[in-house]
């Protein structure tokens, strides 16, 4: 049994504000099971649409979390591939299917509230679309054994995702349906994490966030939330490309920048920069926020936050400042995924990957947890990691309002098991009831 931590010690947001979070939410404790479901039955290194499209069973899934205890239902409706997996008349919806539409209508009867997430500056589709819209390098380099240039687009092989074409479909053939689908392919499938895919590789685009790609997400967002009785809106991606440090230097950036910072202020290399990209970052958020909001009051949102050191990562690389974001939106989604680094499954060696991160995760949370504003429910993986590394996370990273749970295809048998027997024991079936 994992020790438990004293978290309210290390938070300046307030007991008076978990409970309006968990008013809203009509529970004392959220649990909450994330599916992504264009990426497949197994894992989530795949993209998957025909599944998604004629065998995903929504009707059984919803089935799974009753029995689990599960109070809510995090549905990813809109991927970095771009896929819109809703009724729009706006995105691109390749699956040809209403499935948030079916999960609310299924959850009606069930106490399982709907919690949508929707990925933000990252998506393939737009970007081959509108690359005008892509966010631009600033400087020359290379990564993952690709080179790319200052004033090139940061349109790359997708770091995790691959997709196996159809059977008796050429890859001519699904190019005309996957446009961003490039003919290079990973035969094999290694340990490491951004080893873990096998097929065709994919392109990824992240777009810039002062293009009018917002705009673009904007009108989803009140797509979505004037259509579809949600509880909570939540936005993953909010920020920029974490694998470099040069985005996003195209013109109207870097314009916008001299305007505000001076003609003399450096890009790239400067706190100057750092702080523009923060405030971009955050500028975003509130769109989010007032398009919700315009629509629905009740309906919580919330963001999704990376983890690691401030500065080097989540400020320079990300731009997300975990105090401005979280004092615009109604709560703040840490990703607490130490076992995707290395599970005991794979050996001994990856063990003690996994163990050192989830210590510095924790650490990590110790020393950071009070950036945050608002209430913070954290998401955990279940995929990728056992039952013990599992239970291990989900004990550690509850900081009061709950925790989620990531995500139900790749969650195996033994670790449904311990999560109905956590939910029993641990959490207290009358904590997840409707108050």
């Amino acid at each position: 049994m994992v020790d438990k931590i004293d978290w309210s010690k290390y938070m300046t947001f307030t007991s008076d504000q978990l409970e309006v979070i968990r008013n809203d939410l009509g529970a004392s404790k959220v649990f909450a099971m994330g599916l992504m479901p264009v990426r497949g039955p197994i894992g989530f290194r795949k993209l998957d649409y025909e599944f998604a499209e004629k065998k995903l069973d929504v009707v059984k899934i919803m089935n799974k979390l009753e029995e689990c205890h599960f109070n809510t239902f995090g549905l990813v409706i809109k991927d970095t591939d771009g896929a819109c997996t809703w009724d729009t008349r706006i995105g691109w919806n390749p699956i040809k299917r209403d499935l948030l539409g079916e999960f609310c209508d299924a959850g009606k009867d069930r106490n399982i509230r709907i919690m949508v997430s929707f990925t933000s500056m990252n998506d393939a589709y737009q970007g081959y679309l509108h690359p005008e819209r892509v966010s631009v390098h600033g400087k020359n380099g290379e990564k993952f054994g690709r080179k790319h240039y200052k004033g090139e687009i940061s349109t790359h092989d997708a770091g995790e995702m691959r997709i196996d074409l159809p059977e008796g479909t050429s890859l001519e053939e699904y190019q005309k349906k996957i446009p961003f689908l490039t003919n290079r392919k990973d035969e094999k499938i290694g340990k490491k994490r951004n080893a873990r895919g096998s097929g065709f590789i994919p392109t990824e685009s992240f777009m810039c966030p002062n293009s009018t790609h917002v705009d673009y997400l904007v009108e989803l967002i009140k797509e979505i939330v004037k259509n579809y009785p949600i509880k909570a809106f939540t936005a993953d991606y909010i920020r920029y490309d974490g694998s470099f440090t040069d985005l996003c230097a195209c013109e109207r950036c870097v314009k916008k920048f001299k305007i505000e910072y001076g003609e003399n202020a450096r890009i790239i290399k400067s706190n100057d920069w750092i702080d523009f990209k923060t405030n971009t970052i955050a500028s975003y958020a509130q769109k989010v926020q007032n398009a919700v909001k315009s629509i629905d009051k009740s309906c919580i949102t919330g963001w999704y936050s990376q983890v690691g050191p401030k500065k080097l990562f989540t400020l320079k690389r990300h731009g997300q400042d975990w105090g401005k974001l979280s004092s615009i939106l109604d709560i703040s989604i840490p990703m607490e995924y130490p076992y995707l680094m290395g599970t005991r499954d794979d050996g001994w060696y990856w063990g003690k990957v996994g163990d050192l991160f989830y210590w510095y995760f924790k650490r990590n949370m110790k020393k950071r947890i009070h950036e945050y504003k608002n209430p913070v429910l954290a998401v955990t993986n279940s995929v990728e990691c056992n039952a013990q590394e599992m239970l291990k996370q989900i004990r550690t990273f509850d900081f009061g309002l709950g925790i989620g749970v990531f995500k139900y295809y790749g969650t195996s048998e033994s670790q449904w098991i311990a999560l109905k027997n956590y939910a029993e024991n641990e959490i207290g079936l009358e904590n997840l009831k409707a108050n």
